[in-house]
């Protein structure tokens, strides 16, 4: 007798069957009893001789039967019973006739040696699993634990080693920041990449679930487990949940964020960039546009109340309602808008004023600041970290900035994403340093100034001390090609030479203008242009809306006066502002230039003319209007302020300047002896009364700043300028609204009177 065997694993239960089957030593005789035909083409087999006492040891016997025509076989069975039929036969065909019988199970010849090893396999192998499966069971409840822990309690400290990095004090800030950004920024490099960009305490799963893998807008970019209910809560300086970083909303999320508003009950919304730049979308508009004054998103809808657009930031006042639980609140929307495609502000002042903004809306009532730009790490991180080393600053005198960024980047991985983010942080906080808050609200204007003015003994005043803090910017920037040997009988002034970066390039050959485009960066010219230009001594200046609205030159030269009137002519000026002496000449030609007056009108203080000038090589012709001031004779100030400002009322109306943002856009130009002492004072004068038209805040020390940035002598010679465009601009604050709301001038010139040297 032979015992053969077959193994079946099945596998879902994590166990093993050993089947044994033992095949007889005999087989029953099996003969074919009868084959009919039961219908056409068909045939019957019965067997006979089947003894029904036999055994089948190892399970029951089976039958099958196999007819073959042409050596093709067709079979049937098995089957318990030896009865089989055929049909669809061939007709009048010869078929063989076979009937055996079999088991149902293969068999294999046993060996006892081999069934024993592999059973000792199959258990090694089956308890190595199941140790694996019981260890990888401990380590997921492990963890979940931990996660559950951790949701109760602050952000824990990393495993991940951090570089120890002292804080700076307030005194030392600016030597840090020399040391760090020397050999082309090698130790903020260093210091920045020493911090881990992800903080692995935290698990993304549930960002990473497929139902909420559409609201994220960058793959790379997730919020942890520990912050599943909201983007991410980050820790201010004193307060553990002042801000909200969040990604820009998405069309899919906007409803989600503005219910996150609502739960959170956030009063304040900073967006860092716009809706798109660069031609990418960087965040939906999740509020209404003035026009259509309302939107619904789900059970919300959001009414716009009021905005007020600035140059740097949008303000808007918005009403968020409940639908569901029929209550509203306000919600002021602070959109800061110059903010570059590419790199960072090149002032970190505008951050500071950005903050100012925002914190002059938060209450005690208020919950946290939602901030936000597109991915909600890199300018939201810089943000957040520029507002919390200011109070680290006020309240202890010294930052932890590498610190805090760590600990921005455990509650939000990327958070002050790139190197010059890091490295802006630092000059934010010089520039709070050094210079601290200047700015000064209209109505306060007058008080403050008296302030300012008192002094005490022999000690200078606040005004003066303030003056003395202004930085000179000495060879900041280049001046090579207004200092060349071939351009220096161009200048009038040694002193005052126009730097390379902002001089204004025009060419002889009138191919086209070079008409300033606002959205410029702020070097206007590369080597190229400047090499295929010819030289002015002029230079772009910033107006309060824009860049390169205003063009501060020199009074021409005989050997200049043509290419004078081409770069009027080429920048399509309408305005030219002239603050010297000179006698009109009539018509005349200079070189291929002709200028001629058209029309003169004489006022006490100004002369107004309407200039026509025109190219002997083109057919166009440009009018311009020319305001020449009368009161302003060989003295360092005007004799009569109010003068002044009456002049710079008039051209504003007459150039529809606070209204039209084309006009914004063609640059004034405006020019005197030498393009820098009156001229300052004059671009200082009508770029704070911008400020105070549209914002009622005036700060004339950021702006006398900017100017020197860009030109150079300007409000520099005697502290008695800056003392003049503080004092000419107090004694005018009110009255400017009077082109609004009609005030008078009434002690303008009383207080100009006192604060003339």
């Amino acid at each position: 007798m032979l015992i053969v065997c077959k193994l079946y694993a099945i596998v879902s239960e994590m166990c093993f069957v050993l089947f044994c089957l033992i095949e007889p030593t005999f087989k029953p005789k099996t003969k074919v009893h009868k084959i009919s035909h039961p219908f056409h083409n068909s045939l019957e087999i019965n067997c006979e001789n089947i003894e029904q006492d036999i055994v089948w040891n190892g399970g029951e016997g089976k039958f099958k039967a196999e007819i073959t025509y042409n050596g093709k076989p067709i079979t049937a069975g098995p089957q318990n019973k030896c009865l089989f039929t055929f049909s669809d036969l061939y007709y009048l065909a010869t078929y063989d006739v076979k009937v055996f019988e079999s088991h149902l199970m293969s068999l294999s010849i046993y060996n006892h040696n081999a069934v024993v090893g592999f059973l000792v396999f199959l258990i090694v192998v089956t308890s190595v699993a199941l140790l694996f499966v019981l260890f990888k069971i401990y380590l997921l409840k492990r963890k979940r634990s931990v996660s559950q822990t951790a949701e109760d309690e602050e952000i824990p400290l990393t495993p991940e080693p951090l570089r120890r990095v002292e804080p700076i004090y307030a005194d030392g800030l600016v030597e840090a920041y020399k040391t760090k950004i020397a050999d082309e920024s090698r130790l903020f490099m260093d210091e920045f990449q020493s911090i881990p960009r992800i903080f692995s305490n935290y698990t993304i799963k549930e960002a990473k679930k497929q139902e909420n893998q559409s609201k994220n807008r960058y793959v790379d970019i997730l919020p942890c487990k520990y912050h599943s209910s909201i983007p991410t809560v980050s820790c201010g300086y004193q307060e553990p949940k002042k801000y909200i970083a969040a990604q820009g909303p998405k069309d899919e999320t906007v409803c989600d964020f503005w219910q996150m508003v609502w739960e959170q009950k956030s009063s304040i919304i900073v967006m860092v960039t716009r809706c798109e730049e660069g031609n990418k979308i960087k965040c939906a508009q999740y509020w209404p546009s003035v026009d259509r004054e309302t939107e619904i998103f789900d059970d919300f809808v959001v009414k716009i109340r009021s905005e007020q657009h600035c140059p740097d930031y949008i303000i808007r006042h918005l009403i968020l309602n409940n639908r569901e639980k029929a209550s509203e609140r306000e919600v002021t929307h602070i959109q800061f808008i110059s903010w570059p495609d590419h790199g960072v502000p090149g002032d970190p002042s505008l951050l500071l004023k950005l903050r100012r903004r925002v914190n002059s809306f938060k209450n005690f009532f208020s919950g946290p600041i939602v901030i936000h730009c597109s991915a909600g790490v890199g300018r939201t991180g810089t943000y957040i970290g520029i507002d919390a080393m200011i109070e680290s600053l006020e309240a202890e005198g010294r930052v932890d900035i590498y610190g805090y960024v760590a600990k921005l980047r455990r509650q939000r991985c990327l958070m002050v994403q790139v190197e010059a983010q890091y490295i802006l942080i630092h000059t934010a906080l010089i520039e709070h340093t050094m210079f601290g808050e200047t700015e000064v609200s209209l109505s306060e204007f007058h008080s403050v100034l008296n302030t300012l003015r008192q002094k005490d003994g022999s000690d200078p005043s606040l005004l003066e001390m303030e003056f003395q803090k202004l930085p000179k910017f000495k060879k900041w920037r280049t001046i090579n090609t207004g200092s060349s040997e071939d351009n220096k009988k161009k200048n009038r002034c040694s002193d005052v030479i126009p730097y390379d970066y902002n001089r204004v390039l025009f060419r002889l050959d009138l191919e086209g203008n070079q008409t300033s485009d606002p959205e410029d960066e702020e070097d206007y010219s590369s080597d190229e242009e400047e090499e295929s230009n010819e030289y002015i001594n002029a230079s772009f200046i910033s107006g309060y809306w824009c860049q390169k609205s205003l063009i501060a030159a020199q009074g021409p030269l005989p050997n200049t006066t043509g290419e004078f009137l081409l770069m009027l002519y080429q920048q399509q000026t309408k305005t030219l502002v002239m603050l010297t002496d000179c006698q009109e000449d009539g018509n005349k030609t200079f070189g291929d230039m002709e200028i001629e007056v058209k029309k003169t009108e004489s006022f006490p203080t100004y002369v107004r003319r309407r200039l026509e000038i025109k190219s002997t090589k083109k057919t166009d012709v440009l009018e311009v209007d020319q305001y020449q001031f009368l009161k302003w004779r060989g003295q360092e100030l005007p004799e009569n302020a109010q003068e002044l400002i009456e002049m710079i009322r008039v051209i504003r109306e007459n150039g529809n300047y606070d209204n039209s943002r084309m006009n914004r856009n063609i640059p004034m130009v405006v020019h005197c002896n030498n393009g820098s002492s009156r001229t300052g004072i004059f671009c200082a004068l009508w770029n704070l009364l911008d400020s105070a038209y549209t914002e009622k805040l005036v700060d004339v020390f950021q702006v006398v700043k900017n100017l020197r940035k860009e030109r150079q002598g300007i409000v520099e010679t005697t502290v008695s300028s800056f003392i003049s465009c503080t004092g000419i601009f107090v004694a005018n604050s009110q009255q400017y609204s009077v082109w609004v709301k009609m005030i008078d001038y009434s002690f303008m010139p009383k207080i100009f009177g006192i604060l003339s040297p």
